[in-house]
């Protein structure tokens, strides 16, 4: 019964191996990264006037949101800015997307390897009476 797990187990962890690459792959890109985003933001001015009181139609602006060590910042940004900016928060994303697949894929293969391990654990040559004993 063992003899017919073995090389599924093996099978399945050469191809979670071969993913590997794949997952890894905004590691190797060269495009500047800035921890941040670029998103839409909408918002009410407060003047008892405006469309976005009357009409109920926000505002609306492409703002940046930094990452600094300390906290976070919003930045307004030109049309200029944003073509500038999106793809190096783009970039980031990705790499963060990266980081957290590195770490599921490894997750995956410690519990391929502890399957494996199973798989291969032998009490053969051991006394009757250690035989009995569970192993770790």
């Amino acid at each position: 019964m063992k003899a017919d797990k073995l090389p599924k187990l093996r099978q399945q962890l050469s191809s979670t191996l071969a993913a590997l690459k794949g997952l890894l792959g905004p590691a190797f890109d060269s495009t500047p990264i800035l921890p941040g985003a670029v998103h839409v933001s909408r918002h009410r001015c407060g003047k008892p006037q405006c469309r976005c009181v009357t009409e109920k139609k926000l505002h609306e602006s492409v703002r940046l949101q930094i990452r600094f060590q300390d906290g976070l910042t919003n930045r307004a940004l030109t049309e200029e800015q944003v073509a500038f900016f999106t793809p190096r928060a783009e970039a980031y994303r990705r790499l963060r997307q990266a980081g957290r697949a590195l770490r599921k894929w490894e997750k995956e293969v410690h519990q391929i390897l502890e399957s494996i391990e199973q798989e291969r654990r032998s009490t053969e040559g051991l006394s009757d009476e250690d035989q009995k004993r569970p192993l770790r």
